[in-house]
């Protein structure tokens, strides 16, 4: 056979297989045999190519080869995608309406998911995501009084000479009608509670609480109330790849015991895909039933997960027990590895420096200086009674603020949390919204490995922070070749919280001299440190019999 010939079979092959390719990437969703066997065919082809490669043009065989490549690539990522279906078919937020008149169908948008989805992107941002145009979107949102009708993007006007002009204006969201001082005081009430947020984080709490200010104006505000710091916003944390099918599809829960001294633990569930903070609660114990309790107010309010990873903590086995008598067992339901590989541990440094770190140094000054002792049952009572639902307030502000701020999503422009967890499921499918509905699906082929970013180990910086807070840890990750999915033991955080001191009569006392005497509902940490002072002076008294 000539050169000429055998070119021809090779190139005939190869528009062949890329058809192959195209259909197998549409209709072997969750069938990782099959799409292995194409890819493998794949290789094949890239090999008997290499062999011919004296008959090829040049720039024609480095086309085919690269060609071959992104099918591999791209067969690969169709298995692991597929690892997960959604529950239900995709969502469907638009759909055409006949009016009776004549012309195209009008497409009608759902207005519950219209406003959401105006909260976190523009029309031109929707568009592309519903299959519609963004000039659909924008009519949709004037029916349904989402929007106001703007002025022209280009105006003709007559200046002071008396020639006209054309004026651009623009079609940027509305900022937010706050002054200087105002927006200072904002921003000196944010600080005062989340003294280490950054300009992201700043960003995100007050687009929160309803505010739409842009970024200089914020830098600006940030050095009149702290000061002009070294570097404003400026710490990078590096994202490492991470790959699961969407929202929903693995959930990361894990406890953090940085406050675990004065009996107090966090524990956090995060949606791996999108990084959006399910639920967060700090709890005076370390409890199964206090993170069951957690994930069913999550499942109230986002669905079940079709997956979860947690540690090898004994407060998890409720919520693994739980996991596989809803998703089904055999199939990883709930997924046992160490925090060294999850999605959260690289969340745990940024509760740290958003919270968790300001009541550390506020219970070690109350020890240092105004007479806590942590080893006595009745202060750490005393503590929590004080305190601890301030704390959960900081933590459920901070993961507003948290799904509210920008992230740095490659090949996309900045999107939050929230964003990526409402689009992706619209974009993905739906997982957890059926909760206890059976999904068809393919096992995954080695479960200890989904949902793990491998390269946390290299960074030092959470590693360290890792092991601050969970000194657990160090003696609990010995094993590298351990099983994810069955530990062979489990490790416990013991952590009971005291019982009451006082009679219902007396902690009513308490409860009336300090409202008395002191701010409770201040968020002023000084504040708080006259509350525990005034406080623990009026149990002593109760405790005496001086208080009657």
């Amino acid at each position: 056979m000539d050169a000429e010939q055998r070119l021809r079979n090779l190139r005939d092959t190869y528009h062949t297989f890329h058809d192959e390719v195209l259909s197998a990437l549409r209709t072997m969703v969750g069938d990782p045999p099959s799409l292995h066997a194409i890819r493998d065919r794949a290789l094949a082809l890239a090999s008997a190519a290499e062999i011919h490669q004296a008959i090829f043009p040049p720039d024609e065989y480095a086309t085919l080869q690269t060609s071959l490549t992104d099918m591999v690539t791209a067969l690969d990522l169709a298995c692991h995608d597929s690892m997960d279906p959604p529950d239900s078919a995709p969502l469907t937020v638009a759909h055409r309406v006949h009016t009776g008149r004549r012309g195209r169908p009008r497409i009608e948008i759902d207005p519950q998911f219209l406003r959401a989805a105006l909260d976190l992107r523009g029309p031109t941002g929707i568009a592309p995501e519903i299959g519609v145009s963004a000039r659909t979107v924008r009519r949709a949102a004037l029916r349904a009084g989402l929007v106001q009708p703007g002025a022209p993007v280009f105006q003709s006007r007559m200046n002071a000479t008396g020639e006209v002009e054309v004026v651009h204006t623009s079609t940027a969201p509305p900022v937010s009608a706050i002054s200087d001082a105002e927006l200072d005081q904002l921003l000196a009430s944010t600080l005062e509670v989340f003294p280490q947020f950054g300009r992201r984080m700043i960003r995100g709490h007050l687009k929160s609480q309803g505010y739409h200010v842009p970024r200089d104006r914020i830098t600006a505000s940030y050095v009149r109330v702290h000061g002009a710091p070294a570097i404003f916003g400026d710490r990078q944390i590096s994202r490492k790849k991470y790959r699961v099918p969407g929202p929903m599809s693995l959930a990361h829960l894990d406890g953090q015991h940085g406050l675990i001294r004065y009996k107090i633990v966090i524990h956090c569930i995060i949606d791996g895909y999108s990084r959006f903070v399910l639920g967060i609660r700090v709890h005076n114990n370390n409890r199964g039933a206090s993170v069951l309790r957690l994930l069913l107010d999550v499942i109230a309010l986002h669905g079940c997960p079709s997956r979860m990873r947690g540690d090898h903590g004994v407060e998890n086995i409720e919520v693994a027990v739980y996991m596989e008598e809803v998703r089904g067992s055999g199939r990883g339901s709930f997924i046992w590895g160490s925090v060294h590989n999850t999605r959260i541990e690289r969340l745990w440094y940024d509760v740290t420096h958003g919270f968790g770190k300001k009541w550390k140094v506020f219970f070690l000054d109350l020890e240092t200086n105004h007479g806590l002792n942590p080893t006595r049952p009745g202060h750490i009572w005393l503590l929590h009674h004080l305190f601890l639902a301030s704390i959960n307030r900081d933590a459920e502000e901070w993961a507003e603020a948290w799904n509210s701020h920008q992230l740095t999503v490659r090949r996309q422009r900045e999107r939050s949390p929230r964003d990526l967890f409402t689009f992706g499921m619209l974009r993905e499918g739906p997982r957890g919204i059926s909760s206890f509905l059976a999904a068809e699906e393919e096992e995954i082929e080695d479960i200890n490995e989904y949902g793990i970013d491998w390269e946390v180990n290299t960074e030092p910086e959470l590693i360290a922070h890792l092991l601050e807070n969970n000194p657990h840890e160090r003696v609990n990750n010995t094993d590298p070749f351990a099983s994810a999915s069955t530990p062979a033991n489990l490790s416990e955080v013991l952590c009971e919280p005291p019982g009451c001191p006082f009679t219902p009569i007396q902690l009513q006392l308490l409860d009336e001299h300090l409202n008395s005497s002191v701010d409770l509902f201040s968020r002023n940490m000084n504040v708080r440190r006259l509350v525990w002072i005034e406080a623990l002076q009026i149990a002593q008294d109760i405790q005496a019999g001086n208080l009657r």
